[in-house]
């Protein structure tokens, strides 16, 4: 076996990959940790902010 095989056998999935993150983490110390910051408001079209914990994942 070379080594580019041993890494593909090594290799998760990337939905796999997320959801052991999802697990692992508690996002609702983060997101109570966000909330105290962050106050999402409308924008000048009425259309609702994102929320402070999606924009954290998305970091």
């Amino acid at each position: 076996m070379n080594s580019s095989e041993y890494d593909v056998t090594r290799r998760t999935r990337k939905g796999d990959f997320l959801k052991q993150i999802n697990e692992l983490i508690d996002w609702d110390s983060i997101e109570k940790a966000i909330e105290v910051h962050y106050a999402p408001t409308s924008d000048v079209t009425g259309r609702p902010a994102y929320p402070g914990l999606l924009l954290f994942k998305c970091c």
